[in-house]
């Protein structure tokens, strides 16, 4: 059975891959999304193309106008800190 994506996800999946650094092959990115090597090649290659697009007629054109929100395994190591100190804090509050 084919895994139906939803557009947002191929968009942030495609910004994931254009945003990687060069440690980061585009395969083992394909892989860790649950997505097929090809599969993740194609949408790259529809959102240059601008045909990769949500039902509100959404381009991909920058990043700032992707959602902010994030998966935890997704934080770059500066907010997995800020988190830690954060949550570090709480545990000294008194109730």
């Amino acid at each position: 059975m084919r895994s139906r994506f939803t557009q947002s996800f191929k968009i942030q999946a495609v910004e994931k891959a254009l945003n990687r650094t060069d440690d980061i092959k585009l395969k083992a990115l394909a892989e860790s999304l649950g997505v097929g090597y090809s599969t993740l090649e194609t949408w790259i290659r529809q959102s240059r193309d601008q045909q990769l697009e949500t039902h509100s007629d959404y381009q991909i054109t920058s990043s700032s106008t992707m959602p902010k929100e994030k998966r935890p395994q997704d934080w770059s190591r500066e907010e997995k800190l800020t988190m830690v100190i954060t949550c570090g804090s709480l545990a000294h509050l008194s109730i």
